[in-house]
């Protein structure tokens, strides 16, 4: 059953989730006012990671109903767009993938995307030609991210309006489509004919070509129709062309061509959104086929290293890059900076002291101990103040007089403490503030009850990280 939905300018999307995670992060300066979509322009308005998660939601369904496929909806959000898999949000996004793919089933009685025979692994020696489609399917992934790049710089040099940009894309594509009609829409009846080997090489070549050339003009010009369609379409025609080679040179294994293009739409999808968990998730989704899981797993893995070690920048993060912003998820540390929380590097709480501790118990626990400030709690364990050993000095050595003094009398107030699930770059500005090495974290600001202590070294230690990194990237 042919999709009826169309994904529309994901790069669009991705440009806004990031800007907006840059923005909130405080990472950089997002563009003008004019290069910013309707969706920065929310987030501004709505400055939550709320924001963040209902336009996940809204994209994980966009992608599970186009391509009937919930689960790699859900991973592609989480991998891609929000570069996290964490179960706070994939939770929603899985919900809103299942929601939608059982509405566009019900609508449409759509169940598989790509019907295609089923492909068997004959030897083992076949997975040879597999690893060199894989290199393959990397090295061709950089030509075509470059080949979108210069055609979006060829049209922007012409300087022209937008609405001139988008008719002289129009008309490229016309011309061509005139001429070779399969390069129009989303390409699912021409691959459907490719994994079941009903077309020719020699003319599957020029279809290739054509649509390559067709995408170029459509991206170029800055029409929203998305690439995430044609990636497919060319994976399955590179995969097919290299089978019928494959095939012509060692006519003894019995390959079939059509394997080689379910396996070369994985491989090319992987190299261009630099994610070979999403690409295997969604071919085995969108064609129920897993006798070349083991082919499916290399290809995308090959194709992966070649086209990192190429390009650095994937289909989704390119656009981001020659704009000017940063994108944390590609950075390990900037992501440790901008997604873990607190309770991620929470530790066991430093013993506290009661409100009724006398003086002697509290020097003899600053004597023993290597805390410089201790927590004072109360009967509910509530944290009431917190005794300093600055302050503790000119009580030292008087005499009887002071023997009656408890913790209540010479506490300082509570410090600004932090919850478990509170961000680190939400609790930034507490840590840079605080003169504790171990800053206190408590159940709710509201309750304020003891559960454990930040450790403000290691906090620091993760945002130098990711400033070090940032430095790197953009140097």
């Amino acid at each position: 059953m042919e999709p009826t939905t169309e994904i529309k300018d994901l790069q669009g999307l991705s440009e806004a989730v990031a800007a907006e995670r840059l923005k909130t992060n405080g990472y950089n300066e997002l563009p003008s006012t004019k290069q910013r979509s309707i969706f920065t322009i929310a987030g501004e308005v709505v400055r939550e990671p709320m924001f963040l998660l209902l336009v996940a939601c809204g994209a994980s369904a966009g992608i599970a109903s186009a391509y009937n496929a919930p689960i790699a909806g859900s991973f592609f959000v989480a991998e891609i767009i929000l570069g996290s898999i964490a179960m706070e949000s994939l939770g929603p996004l899985a919900v809103s993938a299942v929601v939608a793919t059982l509405t566009i089933r019900v609508l449409t009685a759509a169940q598989v995307m790509y019907r295609v025979p089923v492909f068997q692994l004959n030897s083992p020696w076949e997975m040879g030609p597999y690893v060199i489609l894989g290199l393959l399917a990397g090295g061709m992934a950089p030509l075509f991210l470059r080949s979108l790049k210069q055609s979006e710089e060829f049209f922007i040099a012409l300087r022209l309006p937008l609405v001139a940009r988008l008719a002289l894309g129009g008309l490229l594509v016309g011309v061509i489509a005139i001429n070779v009609p399969q390069v129009c829409g989303n390409g699912y009846t021409v691959v459907v004919d490719i994994l079941n080997g009903r077309l020719v090489w020699t003319v599957l070549l020029g279809i290739f070509a054509c649509k390559w050339l067709a995408t170029m003009s459509s991206f170029g010009s800055g029409a929203p129709g998305g690439v995430f369609t044609p990636t497919l379409f060319m994976g399955a025609s590179a995969g097919y062309l290299f089978g019928t080679g494959v095939h012509a040179l060692w006519p003894a294994s019995g390959v079939d061509p059509g394997a080689f293009a379910l396996v070369g739409m994985g491989c090319v999808l992987s190299s261009t959104t630099r994610s070979p968990l999403l690409s295997i998730i969604i071919i085995l989704e969108i064609s129920l086929n897993y006798s070349l899981m083991p082919a499916l797993m290399l290809g995308c893995a090959v194709s992966t290293l070649v086209a990192r070690r190429l390009h650095p920048a994937s289909i989704y993060t390119e656009p981001l890059r020659r704009k000017g912003l940063i994108v944390p998820q590609e950075a390990t540390a900037s992501e440790a900076a901008t997604e873990r929380t607190v309770g991620d590097l929470m530790r066991a709480p430093v013993p506290p002291v009661r409100e009724t501790a006398t003086l002697r118990e509290i020097a003899d626990r600053f004597l023993t101990g290597a805390n410089n400030f201790l927590p004072v709690v109360d009967g509910k364990n509530q944290l009431v103040g917190l005794a300093a050993l600055q302050d503790l000095k000119e009580y030292l050595g008087t005499g009887e007089e002071f023997r009656g003094v408890i913790a209540y009398d010479f506490m300082r107030p509570p410090p600004p403490c932090v919850t478990p699930n509170q961000r680190l770059v939400e609790v930034l500005p507490v840590v840079l503030a605080s003169e504790q090495r171990n800053i206190p974290v408590v159940n709710t600001l509201r309750e304020n009850r003891l559960v454990g202590a930040l450790p403000r070294a290691e906090v620091l230690g993760i945002f130098s990280e990711a400033i070090a990194e940032s430095s790197k990237t953009e140097g």
